[in-house]
């Protein structure tokens, strides 16, 4: 093989970086970096439109953009089979530019509504599941390592833009109308990246492709795995559509309310952020370790593992709940943490090794709508539980149970089936 090739030199690292700081932005500044203008945002539409705007009227718009997202995943998943993953990735970043500018003009709710369905469709254009179907093109050998270097981006890019963010308004005395005109030359200033660096597969490198949509048909056939109609036939698909719904609920549901839950314990502001820092910075170190150990133990190995400590820290915070014990809430957060991480990677992973690449964006996609609908559906039924009950001890209970139905649901994997044991000699 020629040495020279994308695959076997350092290439394909080259596209690791891409996808994370593809991933970097697009979900650093949809999900976390928004969150910081929540209070500007309703005094401001408050001002406007003479009546007080309530913040569960704001956060309709965070709904709106994950229904755009799953309902428009296997629509992304077909498009990145047919042309691949650049020119998507490329229209995403425009259109993110596009919806920073718009927020920066908004005068209404209803405005934010509409840039948050075109949020959605930027998540769908260039996040997680078009470059974890990138590097799973570039990568058999190494890929669980990889998508844990890449996914990290997703944790750092929601630490980092809200404090950006923050530092703009605070510190550089800009206003949030102004710092939104800033934040859409982000995206801008990564399109040359994507247009000039980035390749949907090694062949457009090696072999001088275009990359068009003839090219990516013609590498499709010729890909091992499944095709669409073999993957919904299997069980190993509805497993990891099943593992995708439960932990999505679990981790979405339980970060919406770990700041309320350690304030309800007497917990002081600062310490209740910290609470909320160590889910994500136990996710971020157990992307990158699942994604190595995956290589070496095992993934089903690793994916049990994970999952047996998101749900012995589900346990804990269930007891810090019943029983109080500062012990409980901090083993409670590390493990939901830590084992979220992995379970995040591992996944991604699965889902490509499982299924292998000849349809892998339409697969993705169809996971990607499962996934959508628990990570929906977990922050309203907790909040709503919380609400109705005024304890934690029920939505508690409910992810716990969660976990367990995706820990019986993981035991039946067969590994046995996967695509990626044939196809191993390929691409190392």
């Amino acid at each position: 093989m020629n040495s020279t090739a994308p695959e076997t030199g350092v290439y394909r690292w080259i596209i690791v970086l891409c996808s994370f700081l593809t991933l970097f932005v697009s979900n650093g500044m949809t999900l976390g970096g928004i969150t910081v203008f929540d209070l500007e945002l309703l005094a401001s539409l408050s001002e406007i439109s003479g009546a007080e705007v309530q913040l569960d009227q704001l956060k309709v718009r965070d709904g709106l953009m994950f229904l755009t997202a799953g309902i428009l995943g296997i629509a992304a998943g077909w498009m990145a089979d047919r042309i691949g993953v650049k020119p998507l990735i490329i229209a995403g970043l425009v259109l993110l530019a596009l919806c920073n500018l718009a927020y920066s003009q908004v005068q209404a709710l209803t405005s934010i509504y509409m840039i948050h369905l075109g949020l959605g469709l930027v998540l769908v254009l260039c996040g997680l599941m078009i470059n974890v179907y990138l590097i799973s093109r570039w990568f058999t050998k190494g890929r669980g390592l990889a998508i844990g270097l890449v996914l990290a981006g997703t944790s750092l890019g929601n630490a980092f833009f809200p404090q950006l963010n923050t530092w703009l308004m605070t510190e550089m005395g800009l206003s949030w109308r102004e710092v939104f005109q800033w934040l859409a030359l982000v995206p801008v200033a990564l399109l040359p990246v994507a247009i000039f660096v980035l390749k949907s597969a090694p062949d457009d490198s090696a072999e001088g492709k275009s990359g068009g949509p003839g090219d990516a048909r013609s590498a499709a056939a010729e890909l091992p795995g499944y095709s669409l109609g073999e993957a919904l036939r299997s069980r190993n698909f509805w497993i990891i559509c099943t593992l995708a719904f439960c932990t999505f609920y679990s981790i979405l549901g339980m970060m919406t309310v770990t700041f309320v839950f350690l304030r309800e314990a007497e917990y002081p502001a600062q310490l209740a952020a910290t609470g909320v820092s160590i889910l994500f910075l136990g996710g971020l170190v157990g992307k990158i370790i699942a994604g190595f150990l995956a290589e070496t133990l095992g993934r089903k190995q690793v994916l049990l593992v994970s999952l047996g400590l998101m749900f012995i820290g589900s346990i804990a915070l269930l007891l810090a709940v019943v029983q109080g014990g500062e012990l409980y809430i901090w083993i409670g957060l590390i493990g939901f943490g830590f084992g979220w991480g992995g379970i995040y990677t591992l996944i991604q992973m699965l889902s490509a090794d499982l299924f292998g690449l000849k349809a892998l964006g339409k697969i993705l996609g169809g996971v990607n709508v499962v996934d959508t609908l628990g990570g929906a559906m977990g922050p309203v039924i907790t909040s709503s539980l919380y609400v109705s009950t005024k304890s934690f001890e029920l939505p508690f209970m409910v992810i716990t149970a969660l976990l367990l139905v995706a820990i019986l649901a993981a035991a039946m994997l067969r590994m046995s089936d996967a695509a990626y044991l044939q196809a191993e000699p390929q691409t190392a």
